[in-house]
């Protein structure tokens, strides 16, 4: 107790030392205490706080990312907690929640506050476990301080590959860190050429554009694609003609440049690879201009419900890569959509559905070791392969040696989901479009097809349809 008053007391005085360069300042003398409202579904009960496991979730809690985290972990606990919690030694214990905001959707990263957020989730509010992160410029920074804690932390937001290389690489180090949402860059850009390059085949176009953001995380899938495209579509032809990576500071007239450009250089397919706000100026941009060309890829945003509103229904047309939507992914999926949605209002995100399995993989590691120690729950997670798999509502979770979450149906993979005019005018659904991969090796089964792709009737090439 005494080196964790000293910790403590270190902690204030770099804040307030801190002050004149920006740092958060925090004003607290003993450690966080834990009771009945950090336990979800439990809150109205007392609940004593050695029988609190102490979870927390660290990421930019104030964009769609992080509160997707935060929100599906408390629904993961509250469910758990709500069917008894866990026993261990037979004492029952009940998942807790904290959360920690790291501002790392900020445009203008200050890496900084990461570091500060994972310095009070550890030493002030004394989490057992966390998960979360999602921008990897900010992710890189703050890791260190977890791992430095040796807490196990479980990346529900991040793809870029280095993260999983480092358990590689320096494993007593970064044995800690597990990714189970999403599948890795690269991969994101194996599935993306996949699908195309066999969707042009089939539609007879070869010219591909890029638009990215210009981030850390976007930097291995678009390698990938401009040196796969061409060299898995040899006999196409196919070809990466427009390449625009943008700035996180982007406006609405830089992306009508943008899209006027990529349109003039001849693009048939555009490939979208943006995890921020840069969809919905993409699609104006689009609606507006409707240009010679469909769009399909990554585009964050569009993945919520909302998006149709938030674009006033620009979005029609645009297919994106999406973890899950309301079908029977696996046994667990149809029953977490419906939940999140009955409890929050709105569908889920990527995020959150990470999230939702990283707290029940917790729980069922804490259960079947009936432990709390890191390394025992290291182990365990470690134990999840193909042989042994752990079913999530994202797919079959099985670990690779780095611990990155194995590529490819059933384990990990992503759907094609395309915005369609709905059943009433002015309104729009999603469909989850047919992935054409060939008649043995589809990216997911026929079985998850809810509707055929359409195209826009303004498109000014040719298909063979």
């Amino acid at each position: 107790m005494e080196q964790l008053t000293k910790r403590i007391l270190a902690i204030v005085l770099i804040a307030v030392i801190g002050v004149g360069i920006g740092i958060t300042v925090w004003v607290f003398v003993a450690p966080y205490s834990w009771g009945a409202k950090d336990v979800p579904g439990l809150e109205d009960q007392d609940i004593p706080e050695d029988q609190i496991i102490r979870m927390g979730v660290i990421s930019g809690l104030y964009d769609i990312q992080g509160d997707a985290e935060l929100k599906a972990a408390r629904l993961a606990a509250k469910h758990i907690n709500l069917d008894g919690g866990i026993n261990v030694g037979g004492k029952d214990y009940f998942i807790g929640i904290t959360a920690e905001d790291t501002d790392e959707s900020n445009p203008n990263l200050d890496t900084t506050k990461g570091v500060a957020a994972a310095e009070r989730i550890i030493s002030y509010k004394r989490v057992q476990f966390l998960l979360g992160g999602f921008r990897t410029e900010s992710l890189d920074v703050y890791l260190e301080t977890i791992l430095n804690a040796q807490i196990p932390f479980i990346s529900v937001g991040a793809a870029t590959d280095s993260f999983c290389q480092n358990v590689l690489d320096n494993y007593p180090r970064y044995k800690y860190f597990f990714r189970i949402m999403p599948i890795n860059s690269t991969s994101l850009g194996a599935e993306i050429f996949h699908y195309l390059l066999t969707f042009a085949a089939m539609n007879g176009v070869n010219k591909f554009g890029l638009l990215y953001e210009d981030l850390d995380w976007t930097k291995p899938t678009v390698a990938g694609l401009k040196a796969g495209i061409p060299y898995y579509g040899s006999a196409l032809g196919a070809q990466v003609v427009a390449s625009v990576g943008y700035p996180t500071t982007v406006n609405q007239l830089n992306m009508d440049d943008y899209i006027d450009d990529i349109d003039l250089n001849g693009t048939q397919i555009l490939i979208p690879i943006i995890s921020a706000q840069g969809g919905i100026l993409m699609m104006d941009s689009y609606a507006r201009k409707q240009p010679g060309f469909v769009i399909s890829g990554i585009d964050v945003q569009s993945q919520l419900d909302t998006f149709w509103d938030d674009t006033n229904g620009d979005c029609l047309y645009e297919t994106v890569l999406q973890a899950v939507y309301n079908i029977s992914k696996t046994a667990y999926t149809v029953d977490f959509w419906n939940a999140y949605a009955a409890e929050y209002g709105f569908d889920p995100l990527y995020t959150g559905v990470g999230a939702y399995d990283a707290v029940n993989l917790y729980a069922q590691a804490i259960n079947e070791t009936q432990s709390f120690a890191a390394d025992d729950i290291i182990d365990y997670l470690e134990g999840y392969d193909k042989a042994n798999y752990y079913e999530g509502v994202s797919g079959r979770l099985a670990f690779t040696p780095s611990h990155d979450q194995y590529e490819g149906y059933p384990y990990g993979y992503t759907l094609f989901v395309q915005w369609q005019p709905g059943d009433t005018p002015g309104t729009g659904k999603k469909v989850v479009v047919p992935s054409p991969t060939g008649a043995t090796t589809w990216i997911y089964p026929p079985s998850m097809w809810t509707g055929a792709y359409l195209l826009p009737e303004w498109s000014g090439w040719a298909f063979n349809t």
